[in-house]
């Protein structure tokens, strides 16, 4: 699949997804670190959602990164005094990156991705940040293990 293809649908599904009618929160932002890039996440209902995003990584194989995780969003809740709540969350997904150097430049990696993070939202403005670390098996171009770690900032709406 070519990356035109791959970024065509990840667009289409983000726009399907943004559509649905429900009481769970969307948040669209930012993700620094590996991979960085933009960030969305898509409530399904209170407690799951769709996290993806479009970004470019520089660790294991460097390039385009593309990746989608359904998650459980409330998998723990940690109370702060006279805060918001955090939340831990997990997930499981798929990553892809079109692999623009080294050895296998021109490949694609595609991986199952499995995430574990922390999310705490502020009402005023709708903002909510998050941390998380992501294991990933790949399957292509070699079967090997990665481990993607990065913070982020969304705007919820």
């Amino acid at each position: 699949m070519t990356f035109k293809k791959s970024l065509a649908v990840m667009t289409l599904a983000l726009a399907l997804l943004g559509t649905q009618q429900s009481k769970a929160e969307n948040a669209l932002g930012i993700v620094i670190g590996d991979p960085t890039g933009l960030s969305g996440r898509f409530g399904l209902d209170g407690d799951h959602s769709i996290e993806g995003a479009l970004a470019y990584t520089s660790d294991h194989y460097r390039g385009m990164h593309i990746h989608g995780t359904y998650l459980w969003d409330r998998a723990r809740t940690f109370n702060v005094q006279n805060s918001n709540p955090i939340y831990m969350y997990y997930g499981i997904g798929a990553r892809i990156i079109t692999i623009n150097s080294g050895e296998h430049d021109g490949d694609v990696a595609i991986a199952a991705r499995a995430p574990i993070g922390l999310l705490f939202k502020i009402n005023n403005p709708n903002l909510e940040f998050f941390g998380e670390l992501a294991a990933a098996l790949n399957v292509t171009p070699n079967v090997d293990a990665d481990l993607d770690i990065a913070i982020g900032c969304r705007i919820r709406f």
